[in-house]
């Protein structure tokens, strides 16, 4: 072997395990139909209508995901509907008018934020659950929602349009990376119900996100 091409194999060497030398561990792609992420969330219809919650698992990032016990104050990674969410498309099951079955169209855009320094939060100031850097953005599917007296349960996938890496807990996290293809989340929930404490309609709810392996309406076959 020649000096130079030892000398290129050893710079590639170099670049491959800087981040390992640097003691920051990189975290790796979401394998197809596992986990990507849990969260617990409220949705209320108001004007505007508002979708807020806080993380606590994601693969592969090395917990805790709180500054302190879990709760919303204490959480790293909270995300918010940032878009307009627009009316249900209402499906009347007239046999059962105690279940509300509903669509909402696609477009609608959530983000998830890290704050370093997590503050108190509440439910009905949705700000205090944007604050801190935007690490990921994700535009929604159609998303079906099945709601009863006492239960509700929704589904859709959503694709990931904007990303950017962050360090947290000696690791590169970057969602571009770990969940390029975006992931269809469903959520159980108690059924719809008014809210005295803000005066509108709603529900809260725990999620779980799924990685998809396929890239979502681009047209293409991968």
């Amino acid at each position: 072997m020649s000096k130079f091409k030892l000398l290129l194999l050893l710079v590639s060497l170099i670049t491959i395990n800087m981040p390992a030398m640097a003691g920051e561990k990189v975290v790796k792609r979401v394998p197809a139909g596992a986990i990507a992420f849990h969260f617990a969330g409220d949705l209320s219809y108001g004007t505007p209508s508002e979708l807020v919650g806080y993380m606590a698992f994601i693969e592969g990032v090395d917990g805790p995901l709180f500054a302190g016990d879990p709760s919303k104050d204490t959480a790293y990674f909270t995300l918010r509907i940032t878009s307009d969410i627009p009316w249900p498309i209402s499906m009347p099951i007239e046999p059962d008018p105690a279940l509300s079955v509903q669509l909402l169209p696609p477009g609608i855009q959530f983000t998830v934020f890290f704050n370093s320094s997590p503050d108190p939060r509440e439910w009905e100031d949705p700000d205090t659950f944007s604050e801190g850097v935007p690490i990921a953005v994700f535009e929604e599917s159609g998303l079906l929602s099945n709601s009863g007296t006492f239960a509700s349960a929704n589904a859709f996938s959503s694709r990931l349009i904007d990303s950017m890496p962050i360090d947290f807990n000696g690791q590169r996290i970057d969602f571009k990376k770990m969940m390029p293809n975006g992931v269809t989340i469903t959520n159980f929930g108690n059924g719809t119900q008014y809210r005295e404490y803000n005066r509108t309609v709603g529900s809260s709810f725990g999620a779980t996100a799924v990685a998809i392996g396929g890239n979502l309406r681009d047209g293409s076959d991968d």
